[in-house]
């Protein structure tokens, strides 16, 4: 608890800082690599499914017996830690690597179940965090509640923004340079007995029924 007061402390609202102002909270590298899937049945029945081989071709070596591309999920400890405990001696087994996945599914109130997950490493948490509070908080629809721009702080701590954010640049933040965002949210919600399904346009992804 302290530590999280600490760190809120350091959060500047109208600006964003080098590394070492924030001391020891040294923010997580970004990556990619992970995809996701949000699925409900006729019964209501619902999952959400967040998989990921890492990087770009995982660990770029393949199953011969099943053509399946293993994931290098071990280069998440770089710069993190000296030694991997766990793979040398297995009674101290416990290390596991940081990762943003971050499936869900809620029961609301009303009776209704929202489904969501995302894919693009870093960017998971922080836009499947706006996709939430767009539709459970500003009410907006699931369709624009994902498609809202985005926001994003970069492990550089630069501000990066997709264009209808450019006023940021006025407030002093560092921003970067991003073309485009990786992210994806993809989710479904089921209300008064009707369903929708929403796949973020970032990727074109589309929603499916059968």
């Amino acid at each position: 608890r302290t530590s999280e007061l600490n760190s809120r402390r350091l959060i500047s609202s109208n600006r964003t800082h080098d590394n070492s102002y924030y001391r020891n909270h040294k923010p997580l590298l970004d990556n990619f690599g992970t995809t996701h899937v949000s699925v409900m049945d006729a019964d209501g029945l619902a999952v959400s499914a967040t998989s990921t081989i890492n990087q770009l071709f995982g660990g770029a070596v393949y199953s011969k017996r099943t053509g399946i591309i293993l994931n290098n999920e071990l280069v998440d400890f770089c710069g993190r830690v000296d030694s991997i405990q766990g793979a040398v001696y297995p009674s101290h087994a416990g290390e596991q690597p940081p990762s943003s996945m971050s499936p869900v599914i809620l029961e609301k109130e009303s009776g209704g179940i929202l489904v969501m997950g995302g894919s693009g490493g870093s960017l998971i948490t922080t836009s499947m965090a706006l996709s939430l509070i767009n539709r459970l908080w500003l009410g907006m629809s699931l369709k624009d509640s994902i498609a809202a721009p985005i926001i994003f702080v970069s492990s550089n701590n630069d501000v990066n923004f997709e264009p209808e954010f450019d006023k940021v640049t006025r407030l002093g933040h560092k921003t970067g340079n991003w073309p485009f965002f990786l992210n994806v949210v993809n989710a479904l919600e089921k209300e008064n007995g009707c369903i929708a399904a929403v796949s973020d346009s970032r990727k074109l992804g589309m929603s499916a029924g059968y």
